[in-house]
């Protein structure tokens, strides 16, 4: 399972991280994100954030915690996120000693940007929401950490239900008013926090279930067993959302209601 941070030297002397901010702007997964970045190098020399106004503005809190460069649009018909983040890119790679460039984004917009970095010898991580990341990510990153933001249930609000006053009768309803209650203090409902699950990459999946190399079909069933046991899968949790998120590499079979899965290559 590629966890936050896995998969990535410490000993990089150097780090830069990039976020496009109107892609990735869940303030929860991105606070994850920039703790992890921490620990892959010495330093993180570069961070800046991309985007609309609006989409700053969302994650703000997040940005000034960890010290992060905002960058807005410039205010054009079109926006210019993914051009700003590309160009500052380049520079940062050409006018100092960058060992890893994180990219935090699932756009194929910066699968040129990545391929160039990885030509100039930086090991390119991206991270992004797994409802936002393209196909085939993987063949363009060293390593691709995909994210799912979960909230909570809230508990049963038992306590905070009031009983219902009950109907009153006749002789109460032509009686003088008597005076109002003292206003009373609503329950304060619990916080709900979000957290943040790494969703498996392929490259995880296919270390669990090399047979699937072969391009012969495999029984959903007995993958998703030998996913539970490495810890990829959850307990109770079905295998066939899981190849369903990455449909350019794995084939369910019969499409209507698969018991089979095939990985395409």
């Amino acid at each position: 399972m590629s966890a936050l941070g896995a998969g990535a030297s410490t000993t990089a002397k150097n780090l830069a991280v990039f976020i496009d901010a109107d892609n990735l702007n869940d303030a929860t997964a991105l606070d994850h994100v920039l703790l992890t970045v921490r620990s892959l190098a010495d330093r993180v020399i570069y961070r800046r954030a991309y985007g609309r106004p609006e989409s700053l503005k969302s994650i703000h809190a997040v940005l000034w915690r960890h010290g992060v460069r905002p960058v807005a649009n410039l205010i054009v018909d079109k926006t210019t996120t993914d051009s700003a983040l590309v160009i500052d890119a380049v520079e940062a790679v050409c006018t100092n000693d960058i060992h890893i460039v994180a990219i935090c984004s699932g756009d194929a917009d910066f699968v040129p940007l990545a391929t160039w970095l990885r030509e100039k010898g930086c090991r390119v991580l991206c991270y992004s929401l797994a409802n936002k990341i393209f196909a085939n990510s993987e063949s363009f990153y060293d390593d691709v950490v995909l994210l799912d933001v979960v909230e909570p249930e809230s508990p049963p609000d038992s306590e905070a239900k009031v009983a219902a006053p009950a109907q009153a009768s006749p002789s109460q309803a032509t009686a003088a008013p008597t005076e109002a209650p003292p206003n009373q203090v609503k329950p304060t409902p619990p916080a709900v926090s979000s957290t943040v699950v790494a969703v498996p990459s392929v490259k995880n999946i296919l270390a669990v279930l090399p047979e699937l190399r072969t391009n012969k079909p495999l029984h959903l069933s007995k993958a998703a067993r030998k996913l539970r046991d490495a810890g990829v899968l959850g307990e109770k949790s079905s295998s066939t959302p899981l190849f369903r998120r990455f449909p350019a590499q794995f084939e369910l079979l019969p499409p209507e209601q698969p018991n089979t899965v095939k990985y395409r290559g």
